[in-house]
């Protein structure tokens, strides 16, 4: 599987954001040391998928694969 090329934004030091078609990613520091990672539909009022990871860039990586599964990218 390539990876996405995808422009995150550091909206402040705890969340970093990005969209990749319908879907908006998140990334937020949990400030232990983990990251909560989520995808969420534009528009949708809760996540289809959530999860933790031990670095930001790994929080990134599991949220992009998400998106790129459904195939709807």
């Amino acid at each position: 599987m390539e990876p996405m090329a995808l422009a995150w934004t550091k909206q402040t030091a705890e969340l970093w954001t990005a969209t990749a078609g319908p879907y908006v990613l998140e990334a937020r520091d949990r400030g232990d040391g983990r990251w909560l990672w989520q995808v969420t539909a534009e528009g949708g009022r809760s996540a289809e998928a959530t999860g933790v990871a031990r670095s930001l860039g790994a929080a990134k990586s599991v949220s992009e694969q998400y998106v790129m599964r459904t195939g709807k990218v």
